[in-house]
């Protein structure tokens, strides 16, 4: 309870405080989405696996997300979902296909201010909201988040 506390006060105090230089913080939520079974969301057209924040998260220009993923994707869109958003359509989706290198690790860089984000997905099947990934993509499943600035 006290690590996710920390972890909270950390991520509130760098939203506060705007750009800092040198962080990282894992980011604290539900994951939803699992590379064992058919548990990833969509089946085969969209393999969805997502983090549900423990509190919705501002993202400032320059951030970056790194996303460690589990599974045999070779390619996800990233989509990060504000509250009050309807998860079914297109909202919040960064527009270009990310390669996923085979250690998993993928990093998505903030490029526009991205306010009262509640959920961080990743979508790995044939397609996400009619863009196309690959034909022959498998899962990528979240296993964490974190979250850091670079300068």
């Amino acid at each position: 309870m006290m690590k996710k506390f920390l972890a909270s006060l950390i991520l509130t105090t760098i939203t506060l405080l705007g750009s800092v230089s040198g962080y990282a913080v894992p980011l604290e939520g539900k994951i939803i989405g699992s590379s064992g079974g058919s548990s990833s969301f969509g089946g085969i057209v969209w393999y969805s696996s997502y983090m549900e924040l423990t509190t919705p998260y501002n993202f400032v220009i320059g951030e970056q997300l790194k996303i460690t993923l589990r599974g045999n994707a070779k390619w996800v869109y990233v989509r990060l979902l504000p509250e009050g958003a309807n998860a079914t359509i297109s909202v919040g989706i960064i527009n270009k296909r990310i390669h996923v290198p085979h250690n998993g690790v993928i990093t998505v860089g903030i490029e526009s201010p991205q306010q009262n984000i509640r959920q961080v997905s990743v979508h790995s099947g044939r397609q996400a909201f009619g863009r196309g990934i690959s034909l022959f993509n498998d899962k990528a499943d979240i296993v964490s988040i974190d979250v850091s600035m670079e300068k």
